[in-house]
């Protein structure tokens, strides 16, 4: 399927001739553009979509391009693609946010085959992360299944203890902890520890 069908770019930058320029570009690949004047705006309104990329200015009024990126990868545990536009003057900075993630930078004055190449290549990654997205959520979604005391046991079995040891360090009795990790792996739909480990360990219990 074409990286194009159904993707959304959020452009974000306080000129609007950049705005309308980017537009112009994207549009004509079936790609639909959401356009912003400032970070803080797009902030308020995103949502993660299946397929999208955030495409901002580096250098805004208020949050900038850099500030924007790490508040994404603040506030989502897979955030979306970011391309930085930026100056001659910023591409050290703009190396620096993509040594933190950034997806990839363009400068300015943007040259459309170039800018094309970069965002379909981001709108492919965004599908894998969207598959990522899903992952993540219905695994919370199973942990929320959790007891309380299911959900201590959990976090010390990813934490690598013992039954024995989780036992002493929760006041159970050794039988109880393993009547709760039975249960734990009947709900979490895992059939090994080695499974268990592979699937949860970046999972933080509530």
């Amino acid at each position: 399927m074409n990286s194009a069908a159904f993707a959304t770019a959020y452009l974000i930058d306080d000129d609007g001739i950049t705005l309308e320029l980017m537009s112009g570009i994207i549009e004509p690949i079936g790609v639909a553009p959401i356009t912003f004047s400032s970070a803080e705006a797009f902030l308020q309104a995103y949502s993660p979509r299946p397929c999208e990329c955030v495409i901002s200015d580096m250098r805004m009024p208020g949050v900038s391009g850099l500030q924007l990126h790490k508040a994404l990868q603040a506030r989502y545990p897979v955030p979306p693609p970011l391309i930085i536009v930026t100056g001659y003057a910023e591409v050290s900075a703009a190396v620096e946010a993509m040594k933190q993630g950034a997806f990839d930078f363009v400068e300015k004055p943007i040259q459309g085959h170039q800018f094309l190449e970069k965002l379909q290549a981001a709108l492919a990654l965004s599908r894998d992360l969207h598959q990522q997205r899903l992952q993540l959520a219905a695994r919370e979604a199973r942990i929320a299944l959790l007891t309380p005391k299911e959900q201590e046991v959990l976090h010390e079995v990813l934490a690598g203890l013992s039954s024995k040891d989780i036992a002493a360090h929760l006041n159970l009795s050794v039988r109880t902890v393993e009547n709760h990790r039975a249960r734990i792996m009947e709900k979490l739909r895992v059939n090994s520890a080695l499974e268990l480990m592979r699937d949860f360990i970046n999972i933080t219990p509530r």
